[in-house]
């Protein structure tokens, strides 16, 4: 099969997807005026993400509107259906996932396990980033294809699991920006190695410097540069008695820009270098 990803630009009906035999398959369907879909139960999970138009997913006895952006984790089993506002029908990107035994433990810990429609701007652009790799990946399928979406599917579902309730004592505003560094704190653990400014990661967020200061601050107890530094650090440690790669290896793989500047942060947070660290690790 050329072409995995199944488009549908028109669509009158559910699209099916046609799964490799790494059971991965990514839809893009556009209803066409007068889509119908009937209550429906697929032996495999959806992520579903909504890129146009607007309407209704209906799961059981609740009608959840939809409109652009928001996403669907869609457990498998579970019953639903899609309704498009006759105005404006929906278009929709769908990660249909249907593990192989051999992936199945792997994948069972990150599946979702209830049906829900998640309203987060800066995860749907998460989202909207690993859907569209995949989807560049499976329209014209490479080699290295399965290894790739498999990687950014892994990617993306932890982040649907991620709790984002905020205090209720703020302000609707304050709860939106909360929860969107939130989601980079989470994001930190592993990009912590990432060269980013404080302003593209705040332009990113769709925030100030200042908001995103303080903010992370009361999240983590922190200054972002510091918060990160632990972080490297932390990783450098485990590096260092864990493998036997170079320190100068170390430094780079842990998001540091010269060498003299891991050994100041290594000494000051750890009252010793970072080779004598490892000899007294070991």
């Amino acid at each position: 099969m050329k072409i995995q990803a199944v488009i549908d630009l028109t669509a009158r009906e559910p699209v099916l997807p046609r799964f490799p035999n790494y059971g991965l398959c990514i839809l893009e369907s556009r209803h066409a005026h007068g889509f119908k879909m009937a209550p429906s139960q697929y032996d495999f999970w959806e992520i579903m993400l909504v890129i146009g138009g607007s309407g209704w997913v209906c799961n059981g006895d609740t009608r959840h509107p939809l409109k652009r952006r928001d996403l669907i984790a869609i457990p498998a089993g579970s019953s639903y259906y899609l309704e498009d506002h006759a105005a404006a029908p929906l278009a929709v990107f769908c990660l249909c996932i249907r593990p192989t035994p051999a992936q199945e433990a792997l994948f069972k810990p990150l599946l979702p396990k209830t049906f829900a429609v998640l309203r987060s701007l800066p995860l749907s652009e998460e989202a909207a980033f690993h859907l569209r790799a995949i989807l560049f990946e499976q329209s014209g399928p490479q080699a290295w294809s399965e290894a790739v979406v498999t990687a950014q599917t892994l990617l993306l579902l932890p982040k649907l699991s991620r709790k984002r309730t905020p205090p209720d004592s703020t302000s609707s505003k304050e709860v939106e920006l909360l929860a969107r560094v939130r989601d980079y704190v989470e994001q930190l653990k592993n990009r912590f190695h990432e060269p980013e400014t404080i302003e593209t990661v705040a332009g990113r967020l769709g925030m100030s410097p200042k908001s995103l200061t303080t903010h992370f601050r009361q999240i983590t107890g922190f200054s972002r540069l510091r918060y990160i530094q632990n972080l490297r650090l932390d990783y450098a440690c485990h590096l260092l008695k864990s493998s036997d790669q170079s320190i100068t290896s170390i430094a780079f793989a842990c998001g540091f820009e010269d060498l003299s500047t891991f050994f100041r942060a290594f000494r000051l947070a750890k009252q010793r270098s970072p080779s004598q660290w490892r000899e007294q690790a070991d």
